[in-house]
């Protein structure tokens, strides 16, 4: 996929045309993200143009208002001094529905300047007015293993001779957002290979809220404590 795509949006560059935005579509957010970034500043390096030609509205886990969203766009008003201009908005679930429309028209007339790529983990939380404007494309080779080998050992353990190791880990260690995504991911495994670990209710209430956090409607680590005072 990315060979083919980064081919066509070179020949497009050549002809001078304007280019459809991109909707790069994975379950796995935080990886995509990276993988997005990365074809950008590939794009950029391609065409000697500096990295900070690439505009990005990052996944902070905030809500992206529609002040964000306006002060996004100036840099796309004006003709770019290089061939191009990139602009990555990351999972654009995080938009409120003012913010979308805000930006319709940019989707709509990017200009030939500028190439606009957009991320989100499934069609299904991106308006329609935003999916008739874009160009949907799966990325599902970002996908990561179903667990964490290291978190799967500290689970079991726990569970099974209630070693305490995994409390100390949660409540000690400085920790990023991917980690406690990732542990919430294996906790998710380990019940469905370890059958009544968890009761059925709690592992569809684990399901829901593990939903939410990749919507960032949820703070991972608020969900990890409750399921850690769980287990």
């Amino acid at each position: 996929m990315k060979d083919n795509l980064i081919a066509n949006i070179k020949s497009q560059i050549e002809k001078g045309g304007e280019i459809s935005p991109f909707l790069f579509l994975s379950p796995n957010i935080e990886v995509l993200d990276a993988e997005i970034k990365s074809l950008a500043w590939e794009l950029l390096t391609d065409h000697n143009i500096p990295k900070m030609q690439l505009f990005t509205l990052s996944n902070n886990g905030e809500t992206i208002k529609i002040k964000d969203m306006k002060i996004f766009l100036e840099n796309s008003h004006s003709k770019s001094s290089f061939k191009f201009q990139i602009f990555l908005i990351e999972d654009i679930s995080r938009m409120t529905l003012k913010a979308a429309n805000a930006a319709l028209k940019f989707l709509e007339e990017p200009w030939v300047w500028n190439i606009v790529f957009l991320t989100n983990a499934s069609e299904a939380w991106v308006i329609d007015t935003i999916l008739s404007r874009v160009q949907s494309v799966p990325v599902w080779n970002t996908q990561k293993s179903e667990f964490r080998e290291d978190y799967y050992k500290l689970i079991h353990s726990y569970m099974s001779v209630r070693d305490t190791e995994i409390i100390s880990h949660f409540f000690s260690e400085k920790l990023d957002k991917t980690d406690y995504i990732d542990f919430l991911k294996t906790l998710i495994y380990y019940t469905k290979k370890n059958p009544g670990s968890l009761t059925n209710d709690v592992l569809s209430e684990l399901e829901e809220d593990m939903n939410l956090v990749q919507r960032n409607n949820l703070l991972p680590k608020y969900v990890v404590d409750k399921y850690l005072l769980r287990i």
